[in-house]
């Protein structure tokens, strides 16, 4: 019974800052050329979304170099050939001089971001501060992102044996390669911001997290509690503790098992990852157009619409508690 209590209780430590730490000093081989800088801003119209364009930016998001952002963009008038990604300078000015490349998916999208190396020479003076990325963890990286793709396929279709077997390869393969680059970002400071506002944790991470939450979820179906509430309080750890979503997770493990004070912990946790998410999405957006405001209204009241569930569900466990 104690068992969900004493891991969310658990949550408020910085483990993921240990993590980093113990992945960093097991990075070697050849240095994966770090990037130039510039700005990948991925078309969300009505069409380029049709093309596959969020999908796309799912995967600039956890592939894209150090120096390389990846934001959303408006229509470029290049209908029919999405998904379209705007290639602009660090500045991320629209210019007539902007690149625009069409159809970026598969292996075209492995080619734009390609170019977007240098000489990791030129990088000295950081890369003696950061960890190397190599190429064999890049290599696994794009693997273990494939694999959570299949998986998340398998899970969609209730396959949830298949799903976890890989779910398990994705994380395998792609875990540590994940925690080294983002680490190379983060020491450049190429975050963007409107993903860290809508995630709260580092977008090029959400794959992972998605993949230990939905790898828990397979477990609990498949009654694997203990397996299950590993994958949940992974979750939580990989999201900074700030996925509403893992929190939900691990609320539905501790159901599982019977724990009800446990539950109820995880609920509250969830509710104020909502709040926070909710109250960025408040904020005004001076120069934004409509599309980016109508993008933030979704966002904040699905926010809205989930922390209202989750507030019955805890007002119903205080009741049995007895703590209202």
């Amino acid at each position: 019974v104690q068992t969900c209590i004493s891991m969310i209780n658990f949550l408020s430590v910085p483990l993921i800052t240990r993590a980093w730490a113990i992945l960093l000093a097991m990075s070697s081989g050849n240095t994966y050329p770090y990037c130039s800088k510039a700005i990948f801003r991925v078309c969300h119209s009505p069409g380029c979304r049709d093309d596959g364009a969020i999908a796309t930016m799912d995967k600039l998001n956890a592939l894209a170099p150090p120096g390389v952002q990846v934001v959303k963009g408006g229509c470029v008038s290049l209908c029919g050939s999405g998904p379209v990604v705007e290639i602009c300078s660090d500045g991320g000015e629209m210019t007539i001089s902007s690149v625009k490349r069409k159809r970026v998916k598969g292996d075209a999208l492995l080619s734009l971001l390609n170019e977007f190396t240098v000489n990791s020479e030129a990088e000295g003076g950081l890369k003696q501060q950061t960890p190397a990325f190599t190429s064999y963890m890049r290599d696994r990286l794009i693997e273990g992102y494939e694999q959570s793709l299949e998986a998340n396929d398998a899970y969609n279709r209730k396959n949830y044996e298949k799903a976890v077997e890989l779910y398990q390869d994705a994380i395998e393969n792609g875990r540590k390669p994940a925690l080294i680059l983002q680490e190379i970002r983060d020491a450049r400071g190429n975050e963007s911001g409107s993903e860290m506002q809508q995630y709260g944790y580092p977008a090029g991470l959400r794959w992972l997290v998605e993949s230990f939450r939905n790898s828990c979820r397979s477990k609990l179906a498949l009654g694997d509690v203990d397996g299950a509430r590993r994958d949940a309080f992974a979750a939580t750890v990989f999201s900074k503790n700030a996925d509403a979503s893992a929190h939900e997770c691990l609320a539905e493990v501790c159901a599982k098992s019977g724990d009800a004070l446990g539950e109820l912990q995880a609920l509250k946790a969830a509710i104020s990852s909502l709040e926070l998410l909710e109250e960025e999405y408040l904020k005004p957006l001076p120069g934004k157009d409509a599309v980016a405001r109508a993008a933030a209204a979704i966002i904040r009241n699905d926010a809205a619409a989930r922390k209202r569930e989750l507030g019955f569900k805890a007002v119903k466990l205080e009741s049995i508690l007895g703590l209202s």
